[in-house]
């Protein structure tokens, strides 16, 4: 997982070169930014998940944030911001849907009301109406996303790492057990008179 994370992921040298992160070249060419272990993948992957389920605004509200958490918490900056785009323009709709009902339900609010009377003319006053239900529910869904992502990281990281441990154990084996058979001639040989 690792050497595929790597093979994705631009070259510190290359960011180097670009003119526009000369200005905050120390803070996000920063080594911790950029190492893929465990922790910093997974608690990057889970922070990613929870900003994408920040309201979509025409703003790049979800890559500022990324970088701004990335490096002051000193998370792999690739793997979340790869995470944040969980959330684009094929999944804005079902996502402030879902946030929207989940809001609503916890709130206690009808939302039958609303969407009957939503037409054109009342639309902003409608619409003012669901801000708080978006609100609430995109922060639950986002911690139960975030949530969840952390431990599916966490799961699959040690799978990984534990599928490569085995491959190298059975390879060792395979390697020595040839030598082990010929030992056992050879000590056969040694006690037949």
């Amino acid at each position: 997982m690792q050497r595929w994370l790597r093979r994705i992921t631009p070259d510190r040298h290359t960011l180097e070169k670009l003119w526009c992160l000369k200005p905050f070249k120390a803070l996000v060419l920063d080594r911790g930014c950029w190492t893929f272990n465990r922790h910093s993948v997974t608690r990057a992957f889970a922070l990613g998940l929870f900003i994408a389920f920040i309201p979509p605004t025409p703003l790049p509200v979800h890559i500022v944030t990324c970088v701004i958490l990335g490096v002051l918490l000193r998370l792999n900056l690739p793997v979340l911001i790869a995470t944040v785009f969980v959330s684009n323009p094929f999944t804005w709709l079902p996502q402030v849907a879902g946030s929207i009902w989940v809001g609503a339900k916890l709130m206690g609010m009808d939302l039958m009301p609303v969407l009957h009377q939503l037409k054109h003319r009342n639309l902003w006053t409608e619409v003012n109406q669901l801000w708080m239900p978006l609100l609430l529910g995109a922060l639950v869904l986002g911690l139960v996303a975030a949530g969840t992502g952390y431990v599916l990281a966490q799961g699959a990281w040690r799978a990984h790492v534990l599928f490569h441990l085995r491959r190298r154990r059975a390879r060792s084996f395979v390697h020595s057990a040839p030598l082990n058979q010929n030992s056992i001639r050879q000590d056969q040989h040694a006690i037949k008179p």
